[in-house]
Formats: C-alpha cells, structure tokens, sequence
C-alpha cells in the first residue's frame, strides 16, 4: 500500500509543478518581504534540538515575520512555550496526516519554507502542495531536493547544527556561527533544589538503535563502580515507559545491597517534564541519544558513549565543551574509563 501512495503522491507532485513550479535560487539570495515561513523539523528529539541554533537564527533574520514550527506531535509538549515561533503543525509518522497537513500549511500561505530536518518520502511533496513560493532543505542527498529552489551541496563531515545554519544563510547572506541549542526560557531559568548527601547521577541506557548501546551489563558494572567510590551516591535509570523492563535487567547483575540505591524512573516523566528531572542530576551518562542533547542544551554535565561508528563530529554536543565528555569506540569503552571521566566532572 505504501508504493502505491507514493506513486499517487509523486505523480500528484508532478502535475502540481508544471501549474505552480517553485521558484528557483540558483545562487545565494537575500529574500525580502518575507511575510510567513514555514521550519520543518519534524523528526526526533535529538535531531530537533539540534536544529534550534537554526530556529533562533530564523526569528533573528525574520524578525517581524510569522513563523510556523512543523513539529513531531510526541515532541510538541516540550516545545509549547517557544518563544521563537508563533504556532505549530504537528507530525504524525508516515502518511498519516499527510493531507491534514498541507491543508493547514496552504492555509497559512507561507512565502518560505526552511526544511531544517525532516524525512522522506513525504516531507518534500509536503513542502512543495503547501504551495510555499520558496523552499531550501538541508541536504540529504535525495534526489527530489532538485525539485526545490535549490539543491545545496552535502558534506557529510559536517556537523548537523553548523549544516543547518548554512541552509539559513542561503537566503540571508549573513553567516551565523552561534551553535547554541535552545529550549522555551522557562526550562533555561529553572534552577533545581539538589538534596544533599550524595551525587545524582543519571543512567540513559536504551537509545534508538541498538548497535549504539553500551549494553546493560556495562552500566551494570559501572554503577558498583561508582557506588564503591560514593557510597551516598543515588543513580537514576531515566527512559520511556517502555524501557522500564529493559532498565529493571540491571538489578540482576548487582549485589542486593545496592539495589535501594538504583532508581528506575523510566516512564515516569513526560517529554515537558523531562529537563525538570535532568537538572536535577549531577552527571548524566549515556548513549548518543536524544537525551544527550537534552544535557547538552541544559548545561548538565554529561559523558556520552558513542558506539557502533555514530561519531560525536556529525552530532555531539559542541557548547559548553568543558562539561561534556565525549568516548568513541575505537577500543572497548570499559566502566573504569567512565568512572575517570565522571570523576573529573565531580572534582570540577
């Protein structure tokens, strides 16, 4: 069934372009009288957040103008209160809601639509039915980016967030080098009551693809480590509600004397919820996940284990480099190594 909504929605596109083609860039363009645009950013919390440099780099270049955020529905909570864009257009996965959406867009009228980040196959015939008279996509190297205004140059070596920035500057002409992520205000301004008599450390254990898991065996002995260095120490097993069974493993691979220090929270806190307990850690250790960027917006120390040959030059955290510690996988990532790098954010 999904070939043939494709076929239907391509050949769609094509008798919709030779009526309204998108107007073409075909060099770099300061675009003026800019009165509503349109971000797609639309897929996973990491990928989000790493294209907020991007959004408030827009609302800077476009001050007086409408912005509309084409957002992931399970991501919208989080973003509510933005304070960079007026409104929203929730995401559902696939073509659910495919028409639904460029209903609401064409009623929107957008003059430019900014594809930050979004995934095929029907984020670009989306962009282009809005009836947007501009569209720039940060490239993927899919072949239907020729249908746009411009198809820009991929390299693959480079960082998400810089990468979004360049797409902006294509119709600005003024570079933005400020790779600051950015949550509404209220998550920045919180400042969380930590109890004394022990440090908080945060465990992220799943990520969304296997092969980039430290394994719960690992953390497992991590956490004797830890707990044998700082017997008040308190670690808190963070994830969805459907990570709870996976993150209950770790009980069976330590002593029973231990276990009432461990605390399995996953589930516990929504998405909008989610910075509120983070601030509340000393240390967050994880994989590179979405959480890691969350960490990284919110200035919570952190040391992410990168596996399975994702690489933090694509899309670590690049602020606040002195509280973020980096470990990539050219040899076994052992819990010693860990403990040395949590250590050394505990001493500071």
């Amino acid at each position: 069934m999904k070939v043939v909504y494709a076929f239907l929605v391509n050949l769609w596109v094509k008798f919709y372009l030779k009526k309204n083609p998108i107007i073409k860039l075909p060099q770099p363009t300061k675009l003026e009288n800019i009165q509503r645009i349109i971000i797609f950013s639309n897929t996973a919390l990491g990928d989000t957040l790493m294209r907020t440099p991007a959004i408030v780099a827009t609302r800077e270049a476009f001050p007086n103008t409408k912005i509309t955020l084409f957002i992931a529905k399970n991501i919208h909570p989080l973003f509510k209160d933005y304070e960079f864009v007026e409104d929203f257009i929730l995401y559902d996965k696939g073509y659910k809601g495919f028409l639904k959406n460029i209903s609401q867009m064409r009623a929107l009228k957008p003059d430019l639509i900014l594809m930050y980040h979004s995934n095929g196959p029907q984020d670009i015939p989306t962009a282009i039915l809005s009836g947007a008279k501009y569209i720039i996509k940060t490239p993927r190297n899919n072949p239907k980016e020729s249908l746009l205004s411009i198809k820009l140059p991929r390299n693959l070596a480079t960082h998400f967030i810089p990468l979004s920035l360049k797409t902006l500057e294509y119709v600005t002409l003024k570079e933005n080098s400020n790779i600051t992520m950015k949550l509404p205000s209220k998550y920045h301004n919180f400042i969380a009551k930590k109890a004394l008599g022990g440090h908080r450390i945060g465990f992220q254990m799943r990520t969304s693809k296997v092969y980039k898991e430290w394994g719960v065996e690992n953390f497992a002995k991590l956490a004797q480590e830890i707990l044998t260095h700082y017997p008040n120490a308190k670690i808190f097993l963070s994830g969805t509600n459907q990570e709870k069974m996976y993150c209950d493993k770790i009980y069976f691979l330590i002593p029973n004397n231990l276990h009432s220090q461990i605390h399995n929270v996953c589930g516990q806190y929504k998405i909008d919820e989610l910075p509120y307990f983070l601030k509340s850690l000393d240390c967050l250790i994880t994989g590179d996940t979405g959480p890691m960027h969350l960490a990284g917006a919110l200035g919570i120390p952190s040391i992410a284990l990168f596996l399975g040959g994702t690489s933090p030059a694509i899309n670590g955290i690049l602020q606040d480099r002195e509280i973020h510690k980096e470990i990539c996988q050219e040899k076994p990532i052992t819990p010693t190594e860990v403990l040395k790098a949590m250590q050394q954010f505990i001493k500071n």
